[in-house]
């Protein structure tokens, strides 16, 4: 079962098990004005991501994949923030060119697309910095600037196969809806699209995400261990001589830190909506025709905040954790703020 059977639902279908009030409040309250705003702060916290990477400079290959996860997250964060748009009951099923719930389904896919690059650049982060920890003497040698950029286009390139399936079993063409006396353009299914879906579904809402899920599992529990040992050795060691090689760890152990925490917190806030497409392929009641279609509909509102938030929460976290970071952003707020020397050349000019 793919992401968009559980999206495509009309929107006069019956509902067996919630009270279509309630369905609709927390629908609206969890897309229209928490997603939103959560989505706003987010667009312009990842712009200051990039800002603050930027000028940090790439000499560092995680600063490229960190920007690639800021601009990525803001991909996702923008095509949601048309979602929830969408969402809003001010816009009836048929105001549109296309209903309304086929439009959301197919931005769903864009979302999806989007999601998916920021998690597996964020595995690949986490790798990244589980070779820094593991093997502090040759990973320049093994990743270098090169090698990151490499990765990460071909992250974007091969991750965008995720939509073909869909849209490839779609086409487009008008239909005449009578109640309306209105001809609308509408997305009608290929004969061959079960199978099409079938088989995408099983690589992309199953072995893409728990192979994510996986990787980050298994580089955070390396990390977590190595760096264990390596804040032992560090107070073993008291003397003047060995300072240096102690300061070069500290640095090595608070981006781990750091890269450990965005890992968890991926798999906290992505696991829920993985695990809903696994029980809805195995439980034939949770799909679009079935008895629980309703539940299945609501618990994809919650999914999708926890997606959004997701995307928005690595400034909090670079902020936090990060003292590289936070001198750097300190830097620029007091560059742009008024009365700086930078906007007094501003106004001279």
């Amino acid at each position: 079962m793919s992401a968009s059977n559980l999206t495509t639902a009309s929107l006069n279908a019956p509902y067996f098990f919630l009270d279509p009030v309630l369905y609709n409040c927390f629908r609206v309250l969890n897309l229209c004005v928490l997603a939103f705003i959560i989505g706003v702060f987010g667009i312009v916290a990842n712009f200051i991501n990039i800002c603050v990477f930027r000028n940090l400079g790439y000499q560092d290959g995680v600063n490229i994949t960190l920007t690639a996860l800021a601009v990525s997250d803001i991909g996702a964060l923008l095509t949601q923030e048309f979602y929830n748009i969408l969402a809003t009951p001010m816009i009836q099923e048929y105001d549109l060119l296309l209903t309304k719930n086929q439009l959301m389904a197919t931005m769903h896919y864009v979302i999806g697309y989007f999601v998916r690059v920021s998690s597996v650049i964020t595995s690949f982060a986490s790798l990244e910095r589980c070779l820094c920890v593991v093997l502090p003497l040759k990973v320049k040698a093994i990743i270098t600037t090169r090698v990151v950029v490499v990765c990460i286009v071909f992250i974007f390139l091969v991750l965008s196969l995720y939509m073909l399936p869909p849209y490839y079993s779609l086409y487009l063409d008008v239909k005449f809806l009578p109640g309306y006396n209105k001809t609308i353009w509408y997305f009608f299914y290929q004969p061959y699209s079960e199978r099409v879906l079938k088989i995408s579904y099983n690589i992309t809402d199953l072995v893409l995400p728990y192979g994510t899920f996986l990787v980050l599992l298994l580089c955070s529990s390396i990390m977590y261990i190595k760096i264990k040992m390596m804040s032992e050795w560090r107070r073993s060691i008291s003397s003047a001589g060995s300072h240096a090689t102690s300061k070069s760890s500290v640095k090595e152990i608070k981006s781990g830190v750091m890269l450990i925490t965005v890992s968890l917190l991926c798999i906290c806030f992505l696991a829920p909506e993985a695990a809903l497409f696994t029980a809805a392929g195995f439980v034939r009641e949770m799909k679009q025709d079935g008895i629980y279609k309703d539940v299945t509909n609501l618990v994809i509102t919650f999914t999708t905040l926890l997606q959004t938030i997701n995307c928005s929460v690595t400034f909090v976290i670079y902020y936090k954790m990060s003292s590289k970071y936070r001198e750097e952003f300190h830097r620029m707020i007091q560059k742009y703020k008024p009365g700086s020397k930078f906007f007094c050349v501003k106004e001279h000019q």
